[in-house]
């Protein structure tokens, strides 16, 4: 790729982002007053569906893109342990100020951004364009590493499939790995189910023995 090419890409990949932030849903809990209004506003001008929730419900009920927070010690103090499951949409903090208490509810909420009290509009379409991206790049590898375990967890079937082989047929591995490929050959399933089905008829086969 050319680097003309590349700065084209780059360019549309952003566009591509902030068009899709119009249709983001976004949860404000925030208490209704200026700060909140202004915040509801803000976020409206960009063309996000916005719901508002306060005071902080015990549950999240409803399904949403974002969810942004005022941060507060009154806020902190209220049961509301979903805000911290890793189930719970990225979060964008709303803090009027810094101190250790804030700093680690930032923490615990995993916020990769924040939005400062008084709301103004400059800030708030990065944090939002941020968090989105960082939480789309988190299911992704999430994603990544679930396959690689599920290729992990297949591989170590396929290897003890090959070890029974080995061990009640004296076979070499080389030959056991084909017994099983020519079986899953001839059955038109995967090597991978030949190797399960195989592994759990030699279990259920060494539990009826002992």
């Amino acid at each position: 790729m050319t680097l003309r090419a590349a700065k084209k890409r780059l360019r549309n990949d952003s566009a591509s982002g902030i068009k899709d932030l119009r249709d983001v849903s976004v949860l404000v809990m925030h208490p209704d007053d200026e700060d909140g209004r202004n915040l509801i506003e803000q976020l409206q001008r960009i063309g996000c569906q916005v719901r508002v929730q306060w005071p902080i419900p015990e549950r999240l009920a409803i399904e949403v893109d974002v969810i942004v927070l005022a941060v507060s010690p009154e806020s902190l103090s209220t049961n509301t342990p979903w805000l911290l499951h890793a189930s719970t949409p990225p979060i964008i903090p709303v803090i009027a100020y810094e101190n250790p208490i804030i700093v680690e509810a930032l923490v615990q909420l995993n916020a990769c951004s924040v939005i400062p009290s008084p709301v103004r509009s400059f800030g708030l379409l990065t944090a939002l364009a941020i968090t989105l991206s960082q939480s789309r790049k988190a299911r992704e590898r999430e994603k990544h590493v679930k396959r690689l375990e599920g290729r992990m967890a297949v591989m170590r079937t396929v290897q003890q499939a090959k070890i029974i082989l080995i061990e009640t047929k004296g076979m070499s591995e080389i030959d056991a790995y084909n017994a099983l490929r020519d079986q899953a050959m001839a059955k038109r399933e995967p090597v991978e189910k030949i190797a399960e089905a195989l592994v759990k008829a030699h279990e259920l086969f060494q539990r009826a023995c002992s």
